[in-house]
């Protein structure tokens, strides 16, 4: 089995910060108001879907009819990028603190989950992970956090806790297709295979938004933490860094095709400000205000 690199690895260890709701409130930035669509309104409820290893250049020949369609009625970019080095760990921290680690300068960051906490949604998050580095992430006390396989049984048990909680936020990172990248190599028939196996698991979850009757108060967010080539996806290559980000549902564009090379640190304060909460100061990341519908 694969070992992921831990070239950069740093412990970040979460302490409370109090953040209000409130525009101007001291340790925030509002999202400002004259750049949101007139009458917005935050959404209920939101699920991030990161898949490790997945190649935003290998969507387009894929067997991937619910991300395909996801992206035709939302916003996206099949052409958004990671940090480098392009490698898990840097860049799952990175979309999750809204920053790259270079720009983390203490050690309680602020990520989505602090976030959420800190504005009285601890109860109403969970965080279901395969790659066991990831807990470093969030706190196992404060949320709810389940480990999960890339896998259909995984998949419908997401889908029965999503029917049942209804939770606000719902982060879900599955392993695949990475493994696969390294064990065959990017673009492979098995890579393909794979690549069709993950849009089965995002239509079971989305269902799953759809039997709970949220469906529609619901905004979907799908990218990934890196890309590849060959067997392998540590070197400077476009393909390597190159990733999807989509965003679908409640007050999203649709059909809105996103500037390439949008960087994934923003992906975070745009979850912030559709959920409706106030922008930690310190995130370097940007709100894309152009795909509000």
């Amino acid at each position: 089995m694969h070992v992921k690199s831990k070239s950069i690895s740093i412990l970040i260890v979460f302490s409370a910060l109090i953040i209000s709701f409130t525009a101007g409130c001291a340790g925030t930035k509002p999202a400002l108001a004259e750049n949101f669509p007139q009458g917005f309104v935050p959404v209920k409820h939101m699920v991030f879907i990161g898949l490790d290893g997945w190649g935003g250049a290998y969507i387009p020949k894929a067997k991937m009819p619910t991300v395909k369609r996801m992206m035709s009625h939302g916003a996206g970019t099949l052409d958004a990028r990671c940090i480098m080095p392009s490698i898990s760990w840097p860049n799952w921290s990175t979309l999750f603190y809204g920053t790259p680690p270079k720009q983390r300068d203490k050690e309680d960051f602020t990520s989505i989950f602090t976030l959420l906490i800190n504005n009285g949604q601890a109860k109403k998050t969970v965080f279901f992970y395969e790659w066991d580095e990831l807990i470093k992430l969030t706190s196992a006390k404060s949320i709810e956090n389940h480990e999960i396989l890339s896998d259909i049984e995984s998949a419908e048990k997401i889908a029965a806790y999503i029917k049942e909680q209804k939770p606000v936020f719902t982060a879900i990172s599955f392993d695949e297709p990475d493994h696969t990248g390294h064990t065959t190599h990017w673009g492979s028939k098995a890579y393909y295979a794979k690549l069709e196996e993950m849009d089965n698991l995002i239509s079971i979850i989305e269902q799953a938004y759809k039997d709970a009757g949220i469906y529609g108060d619901t905004v979907f967010v799908l990218s990934a933490d890196h890309g590849g080539s060959f067997d392998t996806h540590v070197l400077n290559f476009p393909v390597n860094r190159k990733i999807p980000m989509i965003f679908y549902g409640c007050g999203i564009k649709e059909g809105f095709v996103m500037a390439p090379r949008i960087n994934n640190y923003n992906i975070t304060p745009t979850m912030a400000a559709l959920l409706g909460m106030e922008i930690p100061p310190e995130w370097t990341g940007r709100i894309l205000y152009e795909i509000f519908k």
